[in-house]
């Protein structure tokens, strides 16, 4: 939660608009000595820091009682006032106008890094900032991840520091961004050549190799045709990439024979890097997920409340582009309601209607926040489900079943019996190779479950 206080006239126009739609909380204080909840950050509005600083003092006291940070912005600031503020206590001054078009980047990069000050031992935390400030002020994921590489070969005087995106089981990635290979972007790598990376990815825990020349991880490579450069290797680590406590890849710092070799220390300023940065890729996955409900609110099935066909189609291909990038599996659930004819004979065209409108908000209540599902036919619903499998499709629909009680459809205490059949195909499949091709699956795939007596739950083959 970020508190909004002080001289409300300094603050800037929109502030608390543009935070809200950044997906932060926000409150208002009129009183430090009692903050609403329990805020991570305090920012304080004032014209100046001119003259006695003995309240200010005081405020910002209050404040980090509570454990929030306090960043202060100044509406006709002056140099002299960034001095007048780290005197005052506040961890963070933002000068106006000058700093107004990274005042937002320089809250997430606050809230993503408590721990940093500006006035850290070593300015080691302020080169954190530095690189966080690089960071945040990409729009997209990749481009937020050359950032990193990028300034954190500049921290840390590292020649080879590169990202790739891989998983546990796959034998091949893709190479994000190298800083010394700089015109290098998105290409598939042989995750042979990255011992280091995948024992990182695996163990979920950073890799620090003192000695490559000696380390075992590294003896597999001997017969490899990139031998000699890795005989040119002096010290490696690999650290996890995991937003949202997913390991998604990994970034890898590389030093060579000659150069100055990696340190505990600098893993660990690294460390911290990758980890913030991780956090930035969870707010900003969070607000691209509110961005795409907005998006798609004026194509919503008014009976339902899911979404409607063209919008599962823009959201079928954007998946079906990110699984074919980054090498991630999905799978399509086309569920039916069967008897929905008896179902109307007893309970009318209204009850049957009422039933599906039921069913509809069930289906968005149990569904995870990345899941989508939109209304497919006049009683089949289609669910997207990023990251799962088939057997995890066969649980969320077996979950789904569960719920059909009487807490799920209200209209269940009039007898109606309301059961459900599926079907299921996942991606990556060979026989796709189109988003189209996934429909014509999933159809197929839910006359198989028709056919069965029990299970009721087909899968394409």
């Amino acid at each position: 939660m970020i508190v909004l206080f002080g001289d409300h006239a300094a603050r800037p126009d929109g502030l608390e608009r543009d935070l809200l739609r950044a997906g932060f909380q926000v409150a208002e204080a009129d009183d430090i000595d009692n903050l609403p909840g329990r805020p991570a950050l305090v920012v304080a509005t004032c014209t100046t820091l001119v003259g006695d600083r003995c309240d200010l003092n005081e405020a910002f006291s209050s404040a980090r009682a509570t454990g929030a940070q306090v960043v202060v912005v100044i509406a006709d600031g002056e140099p002299e006032d960034l001095i007048r503020a780290a005197e005052a206590g506040a961890d963070e001054a933002i000068l106006l106008p000058t700093e107004a078009p990274l005042l937002l980047t320089r809250l997430r990069a606050r809230l993503v890094a408590p721990r940093m000050t500006l006035h850290g031992p070593g300015g080691s935390d302020l080169k954190l900032f530095e690189i966080l400030q690089e960071v945040a002020t990409e729009l997209h994921r990749d481009e937020m991840l050359n950032a990193l590489v990028r300034s954190l070969a500049g921290a840390l005087d590292v020649r080879s520091v590169s990202c790739l995106l891989h998983s546990e089981a796959s034998a091949t990635g893709r190479l994000v961004a190298a800083t010394d290979a700089p015109k290098v972007r998105d290409i598939d790598v042989d995750m042979a050549k990255w011992p280091d990376a995948v024992a990182a990815l695996a163990g979920a825990k950073t890799v620090f190799v003192r000695d490559v020349g000696t380390s075992p991880l590294f003896e597999p490579m001997a017969g490899h045709a990139a031998l000699a450069a890795v005989s040119e290797l002096d010290t490696a680590a690999a650290i996890a990439l995991s937003p949202l406590g997913r390991a998604i890849g990994t970034v890898v710092l590389r030093t060579r024979r000659g150069d100055i070799p990696l340190t505990a220390g600098a893993v660990a300023f690294a460390e911290l890097a990758v980890a913030a940065t991780g956090r930035l890729l969870e707010a900003d996955d969070r607000r691209g997920a509110i961005s795409r409900r907005q998006a798609i609110a004026a194509h919503v099935d008014p009976l339902t409340g899911c979404a409607t066909l063209d919008a599962l189609d823009r959201r079928i291909r954007e998946e079906f582009e990110r699984a074919r990038r980054y090498d991630v599996t999905f799978a399509l659930v086309l569920l039916d309601v069967d008897g929905m004819r008896l179902i109307n004979e007893r309970l009318g065209r209204d009850g049957g209607h009422r039933v599906l409108a039921d069913l509809g908000r069930l289906l968005q209540r149990e569904l995870r926040a990345p899941d989508f599902v939109a209304r497919y036919g006049g009683e089949e619903f289609l669910l997207l489900l990023p990251e799962t499998d088939l057997e995890g499709a066969r649980l969320t629909v077996n979950r789904i079943r569960e719920k059909l009680g009487p807490a799920g459809l209200g209209e269940l205490h009039l007898g109606v019996h309301c059961r459900l059949t599926a079907g299921v195909v996942t991606y990556p499949n060979a026989a796709v190779h189109q988003p189209e091709d996934l429909f014509a699956m999933v159809e197929k795939a839910l006359l198989v479950g028709k056919a069965q007596e029990v299970e009721r739950i087909g899968s394409a083959a």
